[in-house]
């Protein structure tokens, strides 16, 4: 599995530049359920077509966190967020937590999973062993 994050969902959905010069890896993607409500809610506040966007989500998988991986997002949380410059989410350590743990990659923009632990290699996040 591979995991998109908020931060690269809302461009990909919008068609933006940035976006499109993602090369997606092959296997299947994911979105978890926090995630999945946090682009809902972009949509929403956009006043933009949130049925479509729905639509549009309805191939992914949906990714539902375990009581394991919610223990280490709050880990991983207050590790990270030591650093008061840190603005690393709840939302972005749950995501970690997940893909860490599962061994899985993860689709983002958000330049905060470096202080989770994951490196970045052209748009894709990877865990540091």
């Amino acid at each position: 599995m591979i995991w998109i994050d908020t931060s690269f969902a809302v461009e990909w959905l919008c068609g933006t530049e940035r976006a499109s010069q993602v090369n997606l890896p092959r296997g299947p993607l994911g979105l978890l359920s926090m995630q999945y409500a946090e682009v809902y809610v972009f949509f929403l506040r956009k006043g933009m077509d949130h049925k479509s966007i729905a639509g549009q989500l309805d191939f992914l998988e949906l990714g539902f966190p375990e009581k394991i991986h919610l223990q280490l997002a709050a880990q991983l949380y207050i590790e990270a967020r030591v650093d008061v410059k840190n603005k690393a989410s709840l939302a972005d350590a749950l995501l970690a937590a997940v893909a860490y743990e599962r061994k899985e990659k993860i689709i983002a923009f958000d330049r905060d999973f470096s202080s989770l632990g994951f490196e970045e290699e052209e748009g894709i996040w990877h865990s540091i062993p």
